[in-house]
């Protein structure tokens, strides 16, 4: 036990109580130098020890003044946590007693501003929601994984090898790869990591022979991801020809090792108010989905109005826009007849929205197309019974409405996006938080 009044147990004996770590309420903490930590370990707790852990984890934050996002599972931990420097090392020393495995702790600064609400910890099934842990055989990321890559070989890699025999894939969503990612990276078209095994399914071919190297944002991403592809391979005899590379520490440890930005571009998305980071070189490579400017900076009032993936949409076009309803790559093709918000059309226009949503569900045939068919279906429903509604109300013209958020639906004047994800305004309409992996 702590020498001090409270006598509250020590999380390690080396080290005053967490009371005295924190020294003082959050906002205080704040007050003082701050750091941020991105982490992970796949290690195998089992059931007990992960719930163990996630409430020792809430334990710590609470007492060590931490903010950040932090998930547990049985496979592991992940996340990324804010606080006092003296406080996250305090917590780094008690996170590292639980674990045989090195975590490679990605440390950065955060000038005392908060970048998360709260320190919220979830217990989750797995780590990174690939959607594969019924496999027959289990995957073991610690030996099924890819070959690790330091940054500088990394580079030297990317720069040694012909464009031909070379496949380089962003292991990331959509969102984070269009403000940032490394020259000729394929972007596989993912809003969600679970999106992952069908991408290697549909791609298995091409990549047969070639030199595969994967990165994310820090890594963790790339540990399952590259392990199931691996096992694709072997399960169909290509493990020999097809070596599988991943960059250790990702896009974070690159542009730590490479300021200059090296042969990344644009920025690095990360889970937090920051929303990115950037190496020295300047380069825009996003653009706004509505005029095409250059623009690489997401808002969280600025979100596909099917999915509510991030949108990029510049300042501009959002300023003159009446709805504020985007659409992501994914579900472009529904532009100027899927509205998430129908009250505002008149009967004459929500007929052709019907007629376009019918023609657009009946193309869509096939297994595969379940969701989609889906997400029509239930659309198509809504603007039924909106025309409905105006024909016993007799209401001939559309109603004046605002802008609303597409998040909570609140007058987009009273919450412009501060309820999405890392945006979350905890004095606002609680939403549910964001839980792609961080790391």
């Amino acid at each position: 036990f702590c020498s001090c009044s409270q006598r509250k147990f020590c999380f390690l004996s080396a080290m005053t109580c967490a009371e005295h770590a924190a020294a003082g309420t959050r906002d205080d903490a704040l007050q003082s130098e701050t750091v941020v930590v991105l982490f992970y370990c796949y290690e195998t707790l089992g059931p007990e020890r992960a719930a163990a852990l996630a409430a020792e984890q809430r334990l710590l934050g609470s007492e060590l003044g931490l903010c950040g996002r932090v998930l547990v599972a049985s496979e592991g931990i992940n996340g990324t946590v804010q606080g006092r420097a003296s406080a996250v090392a305090a917590y780094q020393a008690a996170v590292e007693a639980v674990f045989t495995r090195k975590i490679d702790w990605k440390r950065s600064g955060s000038s005392g501003v908060s970048l998360f609400p709260d320190m919220a910890v979830k217990e989750v099934a797995e780590l990174v929601g690939f959607g594969i842990q019924d496999l027959p055989r289990p995957l073991d990321v610690s030996n099924d994984g890819a070959t690790h890559l330091s940054p500088a070989e990394f580079h030297s890699k990317l720069g040694d090898t012909p464009s031909g025999e070379l496949r380089i894939i962003d292991v990331r969503n959509s969102f984070e790869y269009d403000v940032g990612h490394f020259g000729g990276a394929i972007d596989p078209g993912m809003t969600h990591t679970a999106q992952w095994p069908k991408f290697v399914t549909n791609n298995l071919e091409d990549l047969k022979g070639r030199t595969v190297m994967l990165y994310c944002t820090g890594g963790i991403r790339c540990e399952k991801a590259s392990a199931y592809l691996r096992r694709r391979l072997q399960d169909a005899n290509l493990e020999e020809t097809t070596p599988v590379f991943q960059l250790e520490g990702g896009i974070h440890r690159y542009l730590e090792a490479f300021p200059d930005g090296g042969h990344f571009r644009g920025a690095n998305f990360v889970f937090d108010k920051r929303a990115q980071m950037r190496s020295s070189d300047g380069t825009v490579v996003g653009c706004c989905t509505e005029c095409s400017a250059p623009w690489d900076t997401h808002h969280g009032g600025r979100v596909c109005c099917v999915c509510r993936a991030l949108v990029l949409v510049c300042d501009a076009c959002d300023a003159a826009s009446v709805h504020g309803e985007y659409y992501c790559a994914g579900h472009s093709e529904l532009r100027g007849f899927y509205f998430h918000f129908v009250d505002r059309f008149s009967a004459e226009e929500l007929q052709r929205h019907a007629t376009s949503l019918q023609e657009a569900l009946d193309k869509e045939v096939g297994t595969r197309k379940k969701n989609r068919r889906n997400t029509l279906r239930k659309k198509l429903a809504q603007v039924h019974d909106r025309l409905e509604h105006l024909a016993t109300s007799h209401v001939l013209s559309a109603e004046a409405v605002p802008r609303r958020c597409r998040a909570c639906e609140r007058p987009y004047s009273e919450c412009p996006g501060a309820c999405w994800g890392f945006w979350r305004d905890p004095g606002k309409v609680q939403q549910p938080v964001l839980d792609e992996s961080q790391a």
